[in-house]
């Protein structure tokens, strides 16, 4: 259980962070992904971007910070991802949920072998 929250936290932060680092303040590529592939109302695009607007910095600096262990990490990104996923209950369903979660796990999939994102 605890590797795989290790890995959806790892998942999000990896993720979130290249969204957003894209010009313009990115994520129009994911929005896109949630409209046509998840089928997310437009309410619930917009709500999926603004959770992951407000923990994509606290993510980002617990995984870029060199003095925690892997443990710490771990934990500490294991506690925003339960933050981040009680967020989503409140707009998604727990179907819903997986579904975005395996999108993200396959992007990031895709990013680590030089794909650059998640064509669909």
């Amino acid at each position: 259980m605890k590797k795989v929250v290790f890995c959806i936290a790892v998942v999000l932060t990896v993720f979130s962070v290249s969204c957003f680092a894209q010009p313009g303040g990115g994520g129009e590529r994911m929005k896109q992904i949630m409209k046509d592939s998840l089928r997310f109302s437009d309410v619930q695009v917009d709500s999926v971007m603004a959770v992951r607007q407000q923990f994509t910095p606290q993510m980002r600096d617990i995984f870029m910070d060199q003095s925690f262990t892997p443990e710490e990490k771990r934990a500490k990104l294991a506690a925003l991802t339960v933050q981040v996923r009680a967020r989503y209950k409140a707009f998604l369903s727990d179907d819903q949920i997986a579904k975005l979660e395996a999108i993200q796990q396959r992007m990031r999939g895709q990013m680590r072998r030089g794909g650059g994102g998640g064509n669909q």
